[in-house]
């Protein structure tokens, strides 16, 4: 016989034991929410580090009391200061410069931009492969009718006729080179910094003395570096050159002007065009307006190039004329540099050499040289020819 149970069992409720380490972990993260939110009023900030200080853990020494007896916190006087430090522009990995060949080429100044002189540059190639026109001077006035914005807007273009004469010299040389010469390496230079007619016609761009006068010296007229309408007006000059037919864009006076102490005068202080967060300085206009004109060139159809005009750069940035001619290298192809065949051989060359990571530096370093070559023209795979007329003595 089965045996009867007198009392009913009730049925047992199941617990969902699993929701306990969720609503633990739950109050935690509110916990830690709350307590980052509410703890940031404590939060101190030094050159050391972050710290946290309460109002409780406060030295003796700033609780005191007051007229009625409560115990009132107080805090030191602290004056704060913003500080933005200048651009660190030795972090710029190097990209320019893969693949280039050596550069032997005769200069020819704008004034000599007509058929019959070119024609007698083109005989002198006997030692070299390259001629460099130069399409912008330091009077501004472009050699081609350019369609970049400030040209049109203050008519910087030379006349039709002009224009017509230099695109025709550049097209036959392009189509017919001359006798023995497979191809004409061309390279157009351009002077950025130094400018008589873009100033003259626009208030924006002159660097000004802290007068309100636009800056001139013995070069010239000079432009405001940190003006950002100049940068793009430079780089889109060069897109224009290189669809001419150009191989190569070399950019000129890409410095800053140092002026000469005269005696009885204050020194001269320069006003910028825009306003900045750290100290402006010859360092940050010039190398800032490399670095601006290059990035904006990254997609370029040829060679990009600079001028570097003091030895000083060659090592680290100059501070009187801003050049950097170790950052130039990393992101332009040549950096060109006005020297003699011993100097550059000397000291040059070894200056410059450390800096070279991509390419060869005879290929790449070129000598601007007056008048005289290097005795054997395999001594070095770069150089350009300026011709200068000496003046004599009577």
């Amino acid at each position: 016989m089965a045996k009867v149970q007198v009392f009913y069992k009730g049925r047992r409720k199941r617990r969902n034991y699993a929701l306990i380490p969720f609503i633990l972990v739950l109050a935690l993260v509110v916990l830690a929410v709350a307590t980052f939110y509410g703890f940031q009023r404590y939060a101190v900030i030094t050159k050391e580090g972050v710290s946290v200080e309460f109002p409780l853990l406060g030295r003796e020494e700033n609780v005191i009391v007051d007229s009625q007896g409560n115990e009132v916190r107080v805090f030191d006087q602290v004056e704060t200061q913003l500080i933005v430090d200048a651009p660190d522009y030795s972090r710029i990995q190097a990209t320019a410069g893969r693949y280039l060949s050596g550069i032997k080429a005769i200069f020819v100044p704008y004034t000599d931009l007509n058929t019959e002189k070119i024609a007698e540059y083109t005989a002198r190639l006997n030692r070299g492969n390259a001629l460099i026109l130069e399409m912008k001077p330091r009077n501004g006035l472009l050699m081609w009718n350019s369609a970049a914005n400030a040209a049109v807007s203050y008519g910087l273009s030379a006349t039709p006729e002009q224009s017509a004469v230099v695109e025709g010299i550049i097209q036959s040389l392009r189509e017919n080179p001359p006798e023995g010469k497979d191809k004409i390496y061309l390279a157009a230079q351009i002077s950025c910094c130094i400018d008589e007619l873009f100033p003259s016609r626009s208030t924006t761009v002159a660097l000004r003395t802290e007068y309100g006068m636009n800056y001139t010296d013995s070069k010239g007229s000079w432009l405001d570096p940190y003006n950002a309408d100049l940068r793009t007006y430079i780089a889109q000059l060069a897109q224009e050159l290189y669809a001419m037919g150009f191989d190569e864009v070399i950019l000129a006076d890409v410095e800053h002007p140092v002026p000469e102490p005269v005696e009885g005068q204050p020194e001269v202080k320069f006003v910028y065009s825009r306003e900045m967060s750290s100290t402006p300085n010859p360092v940050t206009a010039v190398c800032g307006f490399a670095v601006s004109v290059a990035q904006q060139l990254e997609d370029r159809d040829g060679a990009l190039s600079i001028y570097c005009s003091k030895a000083t750069a060659l090592v680290h940035a100059d501070q009187s004329n801003g050049q950097d001619a170790v950052l130039f290298m990393k992101l332009y192809d040549r950096v060109y540099f006005p020297t003699d065949t011993y100097a550059y051989t000397t000291y040059n060359v070894p200056d410059m050499a450390p800096n070279v990571t991509i390419g060869d530096v005879h290929v790449r370093f070129v000598p601007v040289l007056t008048n005289y070559l290097f005795s054997n023209s395999s001594d070095n795979a770069s150089w350009v020819l300026v011709d200068q007329v000496e003046e004599t003595e009577e």
